[in-house]
């Protein structure tokens, strides 16, 4: 008797059971199936069933599904009337993929998009590359828009939900916050009065309780609108509405979800993707730190299909996509190329002596955290933002420093304190004031909070604004809010300067048409951080022979001690590089060669014995009048 390998799904909870019937002994198939999950915490093993994920379930089908597998263990697989559907769905599509992985066969011609559009009141006209996108975007049953900030990757989002939709698909984005103003007025920008009323129906935004937020999903809007924070919170409500209803699901900043399992948000939108009928992505910066982010992204729009081992294997990303995502890039946006200038300034004494004399405890800390049997990566990111914290505003350092480390001497700490602002924070202030001199607008990024309100005071004269992660969203009209600062931003004349932290607002703000300067007094390790913060003044739109300089302040450090700008901006050329290979974005390659080609932020006119001369000097340990000079 053959062995038979039962196949039943649980919509409720989004898992499978397999199951087990006939002689065992005639085929290995089973063990090997229990083997292969014995470690898995999420999978429960008994003796005749395995209950488990719904998409390690079709990574079992991808693995023993073809016909000569099968016949050679010696079974079959028997779905059950709950499991047959979704299990014909993932072979079609895992046919599919295949055959569009290597050259995708267009389903619909570029030149037919338009009047389809166009005849369902959908007017905005799109242009070539829009264009070329959606049609390869229409031939897949599931997408990746990879295309750059600014690209128009929400309309092309709108306009493919209307022409893939079935007659009762409700169209469900999940995004960060600072997306949601696009969102909510894209159909506005798009859609004609006169359009059908399920055409011109505007996002409805879940931001409301577990019963609230169920009552609007059950309420006959087909369009809806939900923060990653949220969908974390509210994942039995989402997870229901998934398994009830036929749901075109878009993650939007998909990189979002990059850690995966490891983390609440990547684990449920892995376990329920098989859910929706349709699934894309969207990111401009699908690989911000390796390849390895890009693996649980592949797992959402691929489940089952082994994408995402392929790059836990190392598999590059550019042979596991293939043809399988679309890209505009910043040349075929027609921009100008962005001009970079690298700035690199030396440290005051107190500021210097500091940093020679907590760099060595900074750097046993960090290796103590890095050399346990699990690393304490907790720890070995607080050390290294202390170190980004010393090199931009010592004051601020010096101030968590004196609360861990109780050796620091007196004279440093009094010699710093008296020095105030950075030599570096000083030359950005005095650069953003000449700009405003010659009627020119300036955002400066830096990643501190405290940072931001020291340059809003010593910048007062200026009128700045400021963005991060403590302003709440509002109405244009509030100054307090996100809106009613960029509102003030782009329209008082007199406000000159924005003060923002890329991670609060490096996605989502257009500021190309009044700022063409960006400002770096520092930088982090992200490279979605930079590359973001860029494309908000460098984006389609600009106005054609508009230069858009992105000018980038490094603290010089002597040579022997070691500079972490230097530090960072080598990890961003690396981490850039790399993007560039999977997207062939000529862009991408020229912003990591500037990182490579700049001058090294190192300070040769001052050595070890300098700074150890100056450090004694400034703990009172030299003699205190000085040798003649000969």
């Amino acid at each position: 008797m053959t062995v038979e390998i039962g196949i039943d799904y649980d919509p409720t909870r989004v898992r499978g059971i397999l199951s087990r019937s006939g002689d065992s002994e005639s085929s290995p198939i089973w063990e090997r199936i229990k083997a292969r999950f014995a470690s898995y915490g999420d999978v429960i093993l008994l003796h005749d069933t395995v209950d488990l994920p719904w998409p390690e379930v079709l990574g079992v089908i991808r693995e023993f599904g073809s016909a000569s597998t099968q016949k050679g263990l010696g079974f079959r697989f028997a779905p059950s009337d709950r499991a047959r559907a979704k299990v014909a769905t993932f072979v079609s599509e895992t046919k599919k993929a295949r055959q569009s992985k290597d050259a995708l066969v267009l389903e619909i011609d570029e030149d037919a998009i338009q009047p389809r559009l166009d005849a369902l009141g959908y007017t905005r006209k799109l242009k070539p590359f829009q264009l070329r996108d959606l049609s390869r975007l229409l031939s897949l049953p599931h997408g990746a828009n990879f295309s750059v900030p600014g690209a128009g990757k929400t309309s092309v989002t709108l306009a493919l939900s209307l022409l893939a939709a079935r007659p009762d698909d409700h169209l469900f984005v999940v995004a960060p916050k600072a997306a949601f103003p696009a969102w909510r007025g894209v159909v506005a920008e798009c859609v004609e009065g006169e359009a059908p009323a399920w055409v011109r129906e505007n996002f409805t935004v879940l931001a409301g309780t577990e019963y609230q937020n169920d009552i609007a999903l059950r309420s006959g809007a087909r369009r809806f609108l939900m923060s990653y924070d949220l969908l974390v919170r509210q994942q039995a409500l989402i997870a229901a509405y998934f398994s009830r209803q036929s749901v075109h699901l878009v993650l939007d900043e998909s990189h979002r979800m990059k850690a995966g399992l490891a983390s609440q948000r990547g684990a449920f939108l892995i376990n329920v993707a098989s859910s929706p009928s349709r699934r894309d992505i969207l990111s401009g910066t699908p690989m911000p730190q390796d390849a390895s982010d890009i693996a649980s992204q592949l797992g959402f729009l691929w489940p089952g299909q082994g994408y995402d081992l392929q790059i836990q294997r190392g598999v590059s990303p550019r042979q596991v996509l293939g043809q399988l995502y679309v890209r505009t890039t910043k040349d075929e946006l027609g921009l100008t190329p962005a001009i970079r200038h690298f700035y690199d300034v030396s440290m005051a004494d107190g500021q210097l002596a500091l940093y020679g004399v907590v760099k060595n405890e900074i750097l046993r800390q960090i290796t103590r955290a890095m050399s346990n049997s699990t690393p304490d990566f907790l720890s070995a990111r607080k050390s290294v933002m202390r170190l980004l914290q010393l090199s931009t505003n010592p004051t601020l350092a010096l101030q968590a420093m004196t609360r861990d480390m109780s050796d620091i001497s007196s004279g440093i700490a009094d010699q710093v304190v008296e020095e105030g602002a950075s030599l570096k924070m000083r030359e950005v202030c005095a650069h953003a004031r000449a700009l405003a001199k010659e009627g020119k607008k300036s955002v400066i990024w830096t990643i501190f909070t405290q940072s931001i309100l020291d340059l809003e005071r010593i910048l007062a004269d200026l009128n700045p604004v400021s963005l991060y992660g403590a302003i709440p969203s509002g109405e244009t009209s509030d100054l307090l809010s996100r809106e009613g600062r960029l509102t003030k931003f782009h329209t008082d004349p007199n406000c000159k300067v924005l003060i923002a932290n890329p991670a609060a607002a490096g996605e989502g703000i257009s500021l190309h048409t009044v700022c063409h300067d960006a400002i770096y007094l520092d930088r982090s390790y992200v490279s979605t951080h930079y590359l973001q913060s860029i494309d908000r003044i460098h984006r389609l739109g600009l106005e054609p022979g508009v230069d858009t300089n992105i000018h980038i302040y490094r603290t010089k450090a002597p040579a022997g001690l070691g500079s972490v700008d230097l530090s960072v901006s080598r990890r961003l050329a690396h981490k850039i590089h790399g993007l560039e290979h999977l997207l062939d974005d000529l862009d991408l390659r020229q912003l990591a060669l500037d990182e490579d080609n700049a001058d090294d932020p190192v300070d040769y006119d001052v050595d070890m014995q300098d700074l150890v001369d100056l450090v004694e000097e400034l703990e009172g340990r030299q003699p205190i009048e000085p040798q003649e000079e000969v």
